[in-house]
């Protein structure tokens, strides 16, 4: 699927030349599947961007306990199997270029998200929001308890071993159901990534839903 970039008008013939098009409807230029993104990297904003997820891509919705007021709250993190990274080339390069990863991963501490999504996710879950977090001293898009409002932190549910986006067995992949996010676009995301080496399992017993 397609990659929105940000084209000024008087670049708009070279970025044709070079294969991307305009969509009407979304009154943007577009970058097709097939194409080599670092091909367009300069009209990407890489000062914000370092992940882009390929189409289709997910939500993971699950459930922790608030660390604050002990009830039962309701998390999410994005996920894909299927996205490029923003990377330097080689331990030696000083130039950074787009790598494709195919496998699944969840993503977390997002700095930036594209704001199309990021409206079409908290229009469904409200609670996942711009927050400040003391353990990194600094704010990225959290979940938030549904009965306190306490940030619920991501290095516990990505990092530790057990946490809720970060599983140890098949059980822990049970208790989360992978949702499709209705965009057209990719997503372009600043964020960590996960890395699972038993894909294959993971979307066996892993649930799924439409949006």
């Amino acid at each position: 699927m397609p990659l929105k970039i940000n084209v000024p008008y008087a670049e708009k013939d070279l970025a044709k030349e070079k294969g991307a098009f305009w969509d009407k409807e979304n009154k943007t230029w577009f970058i097709p599947d097939h194409k080599d993104i670092n091909l367009f990297s300069k009209w990407i904003d890489t000062e914000k961007v370092s992940l882009i997820a390929k189409v289709p891509f997910w939500l993971g919705v699950t459930q922790k306990t608030c660390w604050k007021c002990n009830n039962i709250t309701e998390v999410i993190a994005f996920a894909s199997n299927n996205f490029l990274i923003y990377d330097y080339s080689d331990d030696d390069s000083d130039i950074k270029e787009w790598f494709f990863q195919n496998y699944f991963s969840f993503f977390s501490s997002p700095n930036y998200i594209d704001k199309e999504v990021l409206d079409i996710v908290c229009s469904r879950y409200p609670f996942f929001k711009l927050g400040f977090s003391k353990t990194v001293n600094s704010k990225y898009f959290a979940n938030h308890c549904k009965c306190c409002g306490a940030l619920q932190g991501d290095f516990f549910m990505h990092e530790e071993p057990g946490g809720e986006f970060s599983p140890i067995d098949m059980d822990g992949y049970k208790a989360i159901t992978l949702i499709e996010v209705p965009y057209k676009f990719d997503l372009m995301i600043d964020a960590s990534h996960s890395w699972a080496s038993n894909e294959k399992e993971i979307f066996k017993y892993i649930r799924k839903s439409k949006w």
